[in-house]
């Protein structure tokens, strides 16, 4: 069995939650569970129309919805499946297949949108902060066997809770390994910043992460007329 989170908040606007809900939900052997936070924008009726389990967790960060989907896990492997992102059709087939001795990973990374930065950033995103810092971003589509994951594993920070999980999980488990096939992943905030805009400000909410910088002050100024993670 393969336990699926879905964290979502307000996702109607995008085309990726009914794609995500075709693809996995009332497959055999795979348990889907969507942790909402509070969406008034269609995304409940689409969660309700596909038959799917659904915990309403309003005022939440991504990192509680998480955490709640993960608390209500019953598969051998859990997949945190990013909202905006889509992972391979084969995904629980994959991650059945897995060698006992793999703990922890995450699938490939790539946009959906053509554009040199965004290729590099992909690049990059796999080769270096996955494959040899071990970290995930939430939108590899990171996956873990249940049993490693401890209780409430995702910390509780409005902003980089991934990368904060990552480094948990790696210094528990070691290096994850990443999986060669792809998680799409939405350009929207890309498109609606602009390319080159919205790398400069990732690379300053880095910093600011490495300083210690508020995360809800973050959190703020990355959503800012957006508003994608709740």
């Amino acid at each position: 069995m393969l336990s699926l989170v879905l964290p979502t908040s307000n996702e109607a606007g995008l085309d990726y939650l009914p794609r995500i809900l075709e693809r996995f939900a009332g497959r055999e052997n795979v348990e889907v569970i969507v942790v909402d936070n509070a969406s008034h924008d269609g995304t409940r009726e689409r969660i309700a129309d596909s038959g799917v389990h659904c915990i309403d967790l309003p005022h939440s960060n991504r990192a509680q919805r998480l955490n709640a989907g993960i608390a209500q896990a019953t598969g051998d492997w859990v997949l945190l499946h990013h909202p905006r992102s889509l992972a391979p059709t084969e995904a629980p087939a994959l991650v059945a297949a897995l060698p006992e001795a793999v703990r922890w990973g995450a699938f490939s990374h790539a946009f959906d949108m053509a554009h040199p930065l965004l290729a590099w950033t992909s690049w990059y995103s796999n080769h270096v902060r996955l494959d040899r810092a071990g970290i995930a971003y939430l939108d590899h589509c990171v996956v873990a066997r249940r049993d490693a994951l401890p209780h409430h594993p995702v910390p509780d920070l409005d902003i980089f809770e991934d990368t904060a999980l990552s480094r948990r999980l790696r210094a528990r488990l070691g290096k994850p390994l990443r999986l060669p096939q792809t998680a799409i992943t939405s350009a929207v905030r890309y498109r609606h910043n602009g390319v080159w805009r919205q790398a400069a400000m990732n690379q300053v909410l880095k910093l600011g992460y490495a300083a210690r910088l508020p995360h809800s002050w973050m959190n703020r100024l990355y959503e800012r007329g957006l508003s994608l993670n709740g």
